[in-house]
């Protein structure tokens, strides 16, 4: 699974000289992020102790796994990549006045529930085909409990498109807090609604907690982008208007960049689907502590890094950031490796500690260390990774991205195959840090082949 973000920076919004202030207060922004999202991810851990408590490694979870994994790739991807491409266009249109931002925004945000509705239009379309695929395992009957919850999330996707225009105006003025730790309330709404309905309802609780969740989100954010004196609703300003036409241009390379990403994921849960009930869910629960070691600690090493080697990049300090990235490289090597390791010997005893509960039993909690334990293995490669993705984006050079994430999703179809069938599911947690590490010599040759002076001996 590929899990490095990506930013898009244009040369021409590159101002070299930043003052020392400035550079402190954009790590200062980091940190409070990094705090805030590792809020949003405990809850979300919390989620998914109490689901384990409810649900164990059941087909009955699988079902709605199954049924969650498309549409949350369809947020990902479609609505997920509009907040770093709208990002750099609301910046720019503040100098234009404030006309010309609220007429931007207005756009994007019917651009973007149009892309929207169009890929849910397509996705449900294709449910008949798709389903079955990605639930091979599944029974006849926990199949149609998977095509419900699946017709049942997407209502959450016309919310994410809105989610995803409105965080991009707040990030762009300088407010990062409300938008990092909002996600906090579909993990919160859902462990309340578990604790509630879980005995009458079953898994379809998951279904309107994330539903649920995801309308309390849109409704902080919404009022709070209102509150700062912008619009929420949306226009069409048609496919030739200039600024329409400069998102798209932002836009389509990162989706097509996240596409690949996302579908190493699609490619791991559907091997693990073939491999009998219950190993889509042994997966989850055993990639969920690398998935959120990263999700917080790569965003904030990625903050951090990009305006240093975007401002060395524009002055063309080869020596100084050369030097950059090997301080960056050596100390998350330093600090990530120990930390991998201490968590992978203690692997078992995390695993009891938030899962074996319920209808977790014992024999879950043997595979789900095994996952655990090779997924962890990731988090070394996938760090320097986010490095060498800010670095691509620092020279401008983001096409080099799609082509890595070809290699990566090829790389991961024939692990996956490989690795599964001599240890199981495990396998596929083992071929995720293969996979990262294909990925990272892939983009650090095809850097040297674009870029020779960052990583040449001169100055």
């Amino acid at each position: 699974m590929l899990a490095s973000p990506v930013v898009f920076v244009e040369e021409s919004s590159v101002s070299t000289g930043i003052p020392s202030g400035r550079q402190c207060r954009v790590f200062g922004d980091a940190a409070l992020i990094g705090v805030l999202t590792s809020v949003a991810k405990l809850a979300g851990a919390a989620k998914v102790t109490v689901t384990a408590r409810f649900f164990g490694n059941s087909d009955t979870l699988d079902a709605f796994l199954i049924a969650f994994l498309l549409p949350s790739f369809l947020s990902d991807v479609v609505a997920g990549s509009f907040t770093p491409s709208l990002i750099p266009l609301l910046v720019r249109a503040k100098s234009a006045g404030a006309a010309a931002s609220h007429r931007l925004l207005r756009g994007a945000v019917g651009f973007a529930l149009a892309a929207m509705l169009a890929a849910g239009v397509g996705l449900g379309l294709a449910a008949p085909w798709l389903l079955p695929l990605a639930g091979s395992s599944l029974s006849a009957d926990k199949l149609h409990l998977a095509t419900a919850l699946f017709f049942g999330l997407l209502f959450w996707l016309p919310m994410s498109a809105c989610l995803a225009t409105w965080k991009a105006v707040l990030n762009a003025n300088g407010f990062f807090a409300l938008p990092a730790v909002a996600p906090v309330a579909a993990p919160l709404v859902t462990i309340a609604l578990l604790f509630v309905l879980a005995d009458r309802y079953g898994v379809a609780v998951l279904c309107v907690g994330t539903v649920g969740g995801a309308a309390m989100e849109s409704i902080l954010i919404g009022r709070a982008v209102r509150r700062m004196g912008f619009p929420i609703k949306p226009a069409w300003l048609g496919w030739s208007n200039p600024e329409m036409l400069r998102l798209r241009r932002q836009y389509f390379p990162l989706a097509m960049s996240a596409v690949i990403s996302s579908a190493c994921v699609l490619v791991d849960q559907s091997v693990a689907g073939r491999l009998g009930p219950g190993r889509v869910s042994v997966l989850v629960y055993g990639n969920k502590l690398a998935g959120v070691l990263l999700a917080v600690a790569a965003s904030a090493a990625g903050t951090a890094a990009l305006p240093l080697f975007t401002r060395m990049a524009a002055a063309q300090d080869w020596k100084g950031l050369r030097r950059a990235l090997l301080i960056y490289s050596g100390t998350i090597t330093l600090l990530m490796v120990p930390l991998a390791a201490g968590l992978i010997s203690c692997s078992s005893a995390l695993v009891r500690a938030f899962f074996q509960h319920g209808a977790f039993q014992a024999d879950a909690t043997t595979l789900v260390t095994q996952v655990q334990r090779f997924a962890l293995l990731q988090v070394p490669f996938a760090m320097l990774l986010t490095i060498a993705t800010r670095l691509t984006a620092a020279l401008s050079l983001n096409a080099l991205l799609v082509r890595m994430g070809c290699a990566a999703l090829i790389a991961d179809i024939l692990l996956d195959l490989v690795f599964s069938r001599e240890f199981g599911v495990a396998g596929i947690a083992l071929a995720t840090p293969c996979v990262q590490c294909v990925s990272l010599c892939v983009l650090v040759s095809l850097l040297r082949r674009h870029q020779p002076r960052v990583f040449s001996g001169g100055a």
